[in-house]
């Protein structure tokens, strides 16, 4: 099994994003050293308090100079807001400078205001989406790109560099709803979800889909990788951390919760029935229910425990620790949670 690190990257009024982002590359550094197998990088954008990753390649290039041997992946690049033509450049060029550890996440967007900030509309991302993909596959494998589709057209494009990955970096794709976990499998690309934003139930329901996908499309099940990103925090003590543990998930709740409750969302919601339906699931979330269906907390011994439990569910070949959802847990109590988790619980499952 593998596992990995998740930065979401919220920055509250009270801290500094320099610091918040010197953390971040230190906590990579630690994670490379204690055997971590990937780190993945969330892109978001116009709500500091809910995080400041707008632009996750740049942070995952320093990564790329602080680290030996850790994956740095996208989780995820928001395909619709960017020309792919661009993407795949970048995507290609810190495949290079890291010596092949670049993973291509991607995802569609979920979230109005990003669309609306930058100028696209929501109901095109799905087939701004497909397009995007194909556009950037064959930008890695074809000497000369021509392509023509509706939202992007291209002729007598080389693009250089190429990926150092032969054919091209590992490509896992975000889903949140059954439609999404429907396409990634009858694609055939890797799939990345996240119980505290899919929902439990409907995320091992989604895994279950995904692999019967893959099989239908011809691609093997085996080869299909599921990777879950969950809160993780590792204490020899849960008692005297419970305090700012529920601090640092209500923070995230309440971030969420008028991320998407912002004007945008609501001018989206006014013709997308699932800007609703996504108001209405995150107005209902709160710590209890995140703490006892979507966590892996407690004393090493609990977190295998939890592990095991999840893992029974989805099967996955690859867990990933949001060692600080909501951002407001200090860097030393994060760093020696990654340090027990590594050493206490990681072994019982290699």
């Amino acid at each position: 099994m593998e596992f990995g690190v998740f930065y979401q990257l919220p920055c509250d009024e009270d801290q500094s994003p320099q610091q918040r982002y010197a953390d971040t590359i230190a906590q990579s550094q630690l994670a490379d050293s204690l055997g971590f197998d990937n780190v993945w990088l969330a892109e978001l954008h116009f709500h500091p308090n809910f995080s400041i990753t707008p632009s996750p390649l740049l942070l995952a290039s320093a990564m790329a100079q602080a680290t030996q041997n850790i994956r740095l992946g996208t989780a995820v690049n928001l395909m619709p807001l960017h020309h792919p033509i661009r993407l795949a450049e970048d995507i290609a060029t810190l495949d290079i400078i890291s010596g092949g550890r670049a993973i291509f996440g991607i995802g569609r967007g979920i979230i109005p205001s990003h669309f609306e900030g930058y100028g696209v509309s929501m109901e095109e991302g799905r087939q701004r989406f497909d397009e995007c993909l194909r556009l950037i596959v064959d930008a890695w494998t074809k000497d000369e790109l021509d392509f023509q589709g509706e939202y992007y057209q291209v002729r007598q494009i080389v693009l250089a560099p190429k990926p150092l990955q032969k054919p091209h970096p590992p490509i896992h794709v975000a889903a949140t709803g059954p439609d999404t976990f429907e396409l990634i499998g009858s694609m055939g690309y890797n799939l990345l979800v996240a119980p505290v934003i899919a929902g439990k139930q409907a995320a091992i329901e989604g895994a279950k889909i995904y692999r019967e996908k893959l099989a239908q499309g011809g691609h093997d099940p085996e080869k299909g990788k599921l990777s879950v990103t969950l809160p993780i925090y590792v204490s020899e003590n849960r008692h005297e951390t419970a305090g700012v543990l529920k601090e640092t998930i209500n923070s995230y709740i309440k971030t969420a919760q008028d991320m998407i409750n912002s004007p945008a969302a609501d001018r989206a919601a006014a013709a997308n029935p699932r800007i609703i339906r996504m108001q209405e699931g995150l107005s209902k979330l709160n710590y209890e229910d995140i703490l006892q269906e979507n966590t892996v907390i407690g004393t090493p011994e609990e977190c295998v425990e939890r592990l095991n439990q999840f893992q029974e569910s989805f099967g996955a070949q690859e867990y990933s620790g949001w060692f600080n959802i909501g951002g407001r847990l200090p860097h030393d109590m994060v760093t020696k949670s990654m340090q027990l988790f590594a050493q206490k619980v990681m072994p019982n499952f290699r």
